[in-house]
């Protein structure tokens, strides 16, 4: 074998060579990768630390990226109820401060104010984000509310709410218009009951100031209160009767005793004559006010609840409708129930259970957040019912009791969509949303800090200090170049130059 001048053997010599070559190119693989090796086999005994790291990682990624998406969605549904709730403030103020204008449609502006701003409403219950219906629950896929023009007019044989609304109406005012109250007098006594009906004006309380009379009721089932005279009470001494509506609101209404003859309307009843005509006339004044206020207040509290009964059908529920001819009709019940084909304005996921669990995100391993929501959770239907029934009914400029329709329909719209009523309730599902988002940021900023740290550790594993590896480089390169030169040396040497 051919030895060189230090002694090595020419294989050996090209061994180290190669060698150095190869870890040459290692150390520049390195240093423009930044990695210790292109394979987890070039890691040697930390692979498994290695691969459980970026596990981890992997894994907290996809909780970031779930956070991400939850959070746009939340964004979003934050967005559409905080316009929900400035509409409800301004179809309330509309209501307050509109006077009775009457337009060429029968309308006043506020009214046709309120049917665009329900259309607006049920726009921003259709918000989509990356293909996912936010306020249908668990039916993602599916649009969750109908047209304004398909619940209002209905749709293919099924009733809209003008039909549902003109039902109850005409069910509540009863055949004769006294809101299914029964008034009569029988001697010196006049009674008023109640009929053994869902719908009408209930009996809450009386009160009497009235001298040689006896007040009582409500008692009974049906209620009933009565006013039994044994003389002629004094001018002036006054009885209120204290009437539930049809939308749970109250009504009141006063009887003054007055010396001579009374008109109908003055909210007076004449002393003239015996107890028996007292009496009488007692029945004709409460009567007539009864008529006035259920042309009026119960209207509108008909109108109110009739909306209600349609758009609040959470939990798997539906519309309600009158059973029967309305104005003999006893009970209310479901559509179905009832035989009436009516429309599902909300056709997203119904199901019983909390709206918030319909979209839950895994933001960590051990924490789930709900953060759902469906169109017909009652404080939005509530809100869609008051502003749609504002935009139905029609009026005469010139009737002056279409004024007091009007009035009554105004101050009813107004009052229930005021903050206390209506925006608080809107702003409880902000602010459970609020929270699932808090809880989500959180969740976040802790992935975040872990990352790094995990990336650290697997940085230090995998990765190179790369001004370490290229001294490396350097002190290779002059050893290959040294070798080169021992090689060079070698392979020069002839026989002649041997002996």
């Amino acid at each position: 074998m051919i030895t060189g001048p230090n002694g090595y053997s020419s294989s050996v010599l090209m061994n180290i060579l190669s060698g150095n070559s190869n870890k040459l190119e290692d150390l520049t693989v390195q240093l423009s990768t930044g990695k210790k090796s292109l394979t987890y086999s070039g890691l040697g005994g930390d692979v498994g630390q290695s691969l459980d790291l970026r596990a981890q990682i992997s894994s907290i990624d996809g909780f970031r990226s779930t956070i991400d998406q939850a959070q746009l969605q939340i964004s979003m549904m934050d967005v559409s109820l905080q316009r929900l709730v400035d509409i409800g403030s301004e179809v309330s103020g509309s209501a307050t401060s509109t006077q009775y204008d009457i337009t060429a449609e029968n309308q006043s502006v506020g009214q046709m104010t309120a049917a665009t701003l329900v259309k607006e409403a049920l726009g921003l219950l259709d918000t989509e984000v990356d293909g996912d219906f936010v306020f249908s629950g668990t039916t993602s896929d599916v649009q969750p509310t109908r047209s304004y023009d398909q619940i209002v007019n209905g749709m293919t044989g099924q009733d809209g709410l003008i039909t549902v609304t003109d039902e109850r109406m005409r069910a509540d005012a009863g055949s004769d218009g006294r809101g299914r109250l029964d008034l009569s007098t029988t001697g010196s006594t006049m009674t008023m009951s109640e009929q053994v009906t869902d719908f009408g004006y209930k009996l809450s309380a009386v009160s009497s100031t009235l001298s040689n009379a006896t007040v009582t009721g409500p008692t009974g089932s049906p209620a009933s209160i009565s006013v039994a005279l044994t003389a002629a009470p004094s001018a002036n001494e006054a009885m209120s009767f204290t009437f539930e509506l049809p939308d749970g609101s109250s009504k009141v209404v006063r009887l003054v005793a007055a010396n001579g003859i009374t008109m109908p309307g003055e909210g007076n009843f004449s002393l003239n004559g015996t107890p028996d005509d007292i009496a009488a006339a007692i029945e004709v004044e409460l009567a007539f006010q009864i008529e006035q206020s259920v042309a009026t207040e119960g209207e509108a509290a008909s109108r109110i609840q009739a909306a209600q009964d349609f758009f609040l059908t959470g939990n798997g529920g539906e519309p309600k409708r009158v059973v029967g001819t309305p104005e003999t009709a006893t009970t209310l019940d479901t559509a179905t129930a009832a035989g009436k084909p009516t429309v599902n304005w909300y056709v997203g996921d119904n199901s019983t259970g909390s709206a918030r669990d319909t979209a839950v995100a895994q933001v960590d391993s051990r924490l789930d957040i709900s953060y759902g929501a469906r169109a017909n959770e009652d404080s939005i239907a509530r809100q869609l019912a008051y502003m749609t029934a504002f935009s139905l009914p029609t009026f005469d400029e010139n009737s002056s009791l279409d004024k007091n329709r009007y009035g009554a329909l105004a101050d009813a719209i107004s009052s229930g969509l005021s903050s206390v009523n209506q925006g608080d309730v809107v702003k409880t599902i902000q602010t459970q949303l609020g929270v699932a988002s808090k809880v989500m940021k959180d969740a976040d900023t802790r992935h975040m800090t872990t990352t790094s740290m995990l990336q650290t550790v697997s940085d230090n594993i995998e990765g190179v200090d790369t001004e370490e590896v290229a001294a490396k480089i350097m002190t290779l390169k002059n050893t290959i170049e040294a070798s080169y030169q021992a090689a060079s040396m070698m392979y020069q040497l002839t026989l002649t130059n041997y002996i």
